[in-house]
């Protein structure tokens, strides 16, 4: 029997159930030789090194997902790419609560190299909220460093590290955290034990609801200290580089979450992406544009407004898409002169 055949062969339950467990068991002994964020970091710097893109595009989880209902299953970075066309080669760097710090490492490597190549990046809010900055996983803390200390003539054999996952005790330390919103006075702890089990805290689906989007969304971002300072070193990294570059908000579910928790969701959610600007662009320079696309999509553009995510369906990502596509153009060099060149022909035909 062949391969492709066998794979038509439906299996058993157990089976599948056995292969799950297989591939999960797989992938945490894979991160713990090779981490993810450092693997890659090494494939951008031989890819900028051997065949430098046109386009970096780093990213966050709302590059990762799309909807089962949608007709079009491309993810966001795939709409870009496509919409951008053949001629334009771009780079993708995305993962679960990727930010700032992170980002920073990326784009120390490519100064590393001679490629200079357009930049996207997102701005998103949650990554800077101390549910995420403190992860033991998702802040990403052990690949940062690791990244921070490589020196300006590393090679991507050097660029290899796996990390031990976190103890009982580092998540326990997590889950102490003070983590203060609508919802009160609450530790990181109490809100992911009554999330994980609300019918036994007596919530029902609507207090659930306003319980995540107070956890996801309604932490307050510092206008000072180490993790807004990393928004701005992001930015001073990005002029220091002398690429171009095309930011923009990562859209918040501000509609649902106002009809949950009124109109101080609207206005955290806007508060929130002005501080972030402003230490971006303390970093980049004063006039240095960021696509305001965070508080503008409405509920029926997410995947799931039940889970609280940034996560766009077809029809956000189309909209996303466009918005990004159109800076790009404007930015990119080969573009602007193909457009140049285009309208020149047009009037000598004329």
């Amino acid at each position: 029997m062949s391969a492709s055949s066998r794979d038509d062969v439906p299996r058993p339950p157990w089976v599948r159930r056995r292969l799950s467990v297989g591939v999960y068991h797989a992938r945490r002994t894979m991160a713990r030789l090779d981490n993810a964020e450092v693997r890659g970091a090494r494939q951008l710097l031989t890819r900028l090194r051997t065949d430098p893109p046109d386009v970096l595009y780093l990213g966050d989880s709302a590059l990762s997902f799309v909807s089962p209902a949608d007709e079009d299953k491309r993810r966001l970075y795939t709409m870009v790419g496509d919409a951008l066309g053949p001629d334009v080669s771009m780079h993708v760097l995305h993962g679960g609560s990727y930010h700032p710090a992170l980002y920073t490492q990326y784009l120390r490597l490519a100064a590393t190299t001679g490629a200079r190549p357009l930049v996207i990046v997102p701005i998103c809010v949650r990554v800077r909220t101390l549910p995420w900055i403190e992860h033991p996983i998702f802040g990403h803390k052990q690949a940062t460093a690791f990244l921070h200390g490589l020196g300006p003539h590393v090679t991507p054999r050097q660029v290899r590290a796996g990390f031990p996952r976190p103890t009982p005790a580092d998540f326990s330390s997590f889950h102490r955290l003070p983590h203060h919103t609508w919802a009160g006075e609450l530790t990181v702890g109490d809100y992911i034990r009554r999330l994980k089990d609300p019918a036994t805290h007596g919530l029902d689906e609507r207090g659930r609801l306003k319980l995540l989007y107070a956890y996801h969304h309604g932490g307050l971002v510092p206008d000072e200290g180490e993790h807004i300072e990393a928004m701005t070193r992001m930015g001073r990294m990005l002029r220091e580089l002398g690429c171009a570059v095309v930011a923009y908000q990562t859209p918040v579910p501000v509609q649902k979450g106002s009809e949950l928790h009124g109109a101080q969701f609207a206005e955290l959610a806007t508060r929130n992406f002005a501080v972030l600007d402003a230490a971006y662009r303390a970093g980049l320079g004063a006039d240095a544009e960021i696509l305001q696309t965070g508080t503008v999509f409405g509920t029926e553009e997410f995947i799931d407004p039940r889970d609280g995510s940034e996560h766009l369906n077809q029809v956000g990502r189309d909209r996303l898409s466009e918005q990004i596509v159109a800076a790009v153009t404007r930015l990119l060099p080969s573009r602007r002169g193909s457009t140049e060149l285009d309208e020149a022909l047009t009037n000598t035909d004329a």
